[in-house]
């Protein structure tokens, strides 16, 4: 009759949370114990009060803060046909790996241990090398790297390309960064000049120098500058010099007095030269020249020989002379001493003497160093 009489049936289900909360836990999980353990957790969840359910929550919670968090950055992998595969963040920790697995299989087959020792990861695997650092480099997220010092990429963001006023680089005018220079490869480390004996000559030195040297220093002197032209490319050879980028140095012990090398080029008239000076500065070419006498000077830069690497020194062993030969003048190099194997050949080059703000500095290192060319 009343709407506010509730049923036996709804008392119970409406008074059921609060018996929960009035009972404690030990009593809910007591008999369910004594019957099995195993169900344990199971019925602990289901019979728990929302006090335990919450105790539970912050334990979970506080487990799931103490996990290690997964690092970021690269990941290295090797794996074979075989099925053998490693994973790991650190390089050396898969290289070693790979290695431990290595002497494994060996001791299993009764082989001789290898010895790894000096043996690094990254340059086993290549890292370091050149092409894989080029396309580690463009890797996305590389720019987060900051005491990573780039080699070829610099990151986004921190230059920006220039401006092309005309809206393209191709309609730009491209400027040389470096003079060119097309005998960079004689200055290369990798070529060694002749090793310096000053003492010691082999048997092919005392019989060239009873064969070829003495007969030449007997000679008139138009005999002696045709037999140069193919004694002089056994005599010396350019390599890198202490003084200045290249020079020639000595192959084979010459004596004082002797011929060394023809300063060969395209002979033009003295009112040519600074035509032809300001040409090659403009084109970014080392300019060589040589001057016969007031009216003619021999232009070595496109159409000489290895004389014109002959570098300058204030203390120089060869000096330079100009010889008519069938009637036509000759810059020949000739030995003011003995030099021995492995020497650099050097002459003054007796340029006039300048103003302060025009001096060229000289690099001989000799005691009698000027300190300057002019």
């Amino acid at each position: 009759t009343g709407s506010s009489q509730l049923t036996e049936s709804e008392k119970t289900v409406g008074q059921s949370p609060a018996v929960d909360l009035e009972l404690p836990a030990k009593e809910q999980t007591r008999p369910e114990a004594k019957k099995d353990d195993s169900k344990q957790p199971e019925d602990d969840a289901e019979f728990s009060s929302p006090l335990m359910r919450l105790l539970q929550q912050e334990h979970r919670q506080q487990d799931s803060m103490q996990e290690p968090k997964p690092r970021s950055g690269l990941l290295f992998e090797i794996s074979s046909d075989d099925g053998f595969q490693i994973s790991s963040n650190s390089i050396e920790e898969a290289w070693k790996s790979l290695t431990d697995k290595v002497q494994e299989a060996r001791s299993n087959a009764r082989l001789k241990q290898l010895s790894f020792a000096g043996v690094n990861a990254l340059k086993m695997l290549g890292i370091i090398h050149d092409a894989v650092v080029f396309l580690v480099e463009q890797l996305y997220g590389a720019n987060r790297c900051r005491r990573y010092k780039f080699r070829f990429h610099h990151p986004a963001g921190e230059e920006e390309p220039p401006l092309n006023p005309h809206g393209s680089a191709r309609a730009e005018v491209y400027h040389r960064k470096s003079t060119f220079d097309m005998f960079n490869f004689l200055a290369s480390k990798h070529r060694q000049p002749p090793e310096y004996k000053p003492n010691e000559e082999d048997e092919e030195e005392v019989q060239l120098k009873s064969v070829r040297r003495a007969t030449s220093m007997d000679l008139p002197m138009p005999m002696r500058f045709r037999h140069l032209k193919k004694t002089s490319k056994e005599a010396v050879g350019v390599y890198r010099s202490p003084i200045h980028g290249r020079g020639l140095f000595c192959k084979r012990t010459i004596d004082a007095g002797e011929m060394v090398i023809e300063y060969s080029g395209n002979v033009i008239r003295s009112t040519l030269t600074d035509k032809r000076e300001k040409y090659y500065d403009g084109k970014g070419i080392g300019c060589y020249m040589f001057r016969i006498d007031d009216s003619e000077v021999v232009d070595a830069t496109m159409h000489g020989n290895a004389a014109r690497f002959i570098n300058h020194s204030c203390e120089p062993n060869c000096y330079s002379r100009v010889i008519p030969i069938d009637g036509q003048k000759h810059i020949v190099i000739f030995a003011m001493r003995k030099i021995y194997r492995g020497e650099e050949l050097t002459y003054d080059y007796k340029f006039p003497i300048e103003d302060a703000s025009n001096k060229l500095a000289c690099n001989c290192g000799t005691k009698k160093c000027r300190k300057f060319l002019n």
